[in-house]
Order: C-alpha cells, then structure tokens, then sequence
C-alpha cells in the first residue's frame, strides 16, 4: 500500500528516518514533480549516526527500489516541488 514518506513542497527537507528491514525490500518514489530540477537525495544512516548519499530521485529516474537493510533518509533540494513515497 503507498505511503507518504516526505510531503511534497518546494523547500530543502528531510524526512524522518526509514527503516529497510532485511528481507523486505521497498520502492519509493518521487511524487509532484513540477520542473526537471526536481531532485531528492537517497541518504543512509552509519553507525555514528551520519548519513551517507547512496542515490537520488529525479523525474528522470523516479523509482528506485531499496534492498539493502538499513535506515534511510529523504533530503529534497531547495527549489523545485516533489516529495517521496513508497508503493
């Protein structure tokens, strides 16, 4: 069932945290995309507590499926409206 993960706007956001359990991997998606600009950063949390840029939504690639366990965080860029969501 989708599920909103970060709501759709124009300014720089984060998500909450979204934990990928192992063996339940997870489409998400970029939603409300106005402009080609539209961009989301796929970032994954570290064992500090730091967050590492592992992909990114766009409207040119605007699925990605997570398969990898861990917990995961949504950063849109200033600018250009779109959110994220799972299916």
């Amino acid at each position: 069932m989708p599920a909103n993960i970060l709501t759709t706007g124009s300014t720089a956001a984060d998500s909450s945290d979204f934990p990928v359990a192992v063996g339940t991997p997870v489409t998400v998606g970029i939603k409300g995309a106005v402009d080609a600009k539209a961009r989301v950063r796929i970032r994954l949390k570290d064992d500090i507590g730091g967050y590492t840029d592992v992909g990114e939504l766009t409207p040119f690639r605007p699925v990605v499926a997570i398969i990898a366990p861990g917990t995961y965080l949504f950063t849109r860029e200033a600018g250009s409206a779109c959110g994220v969501f799972s299916a």
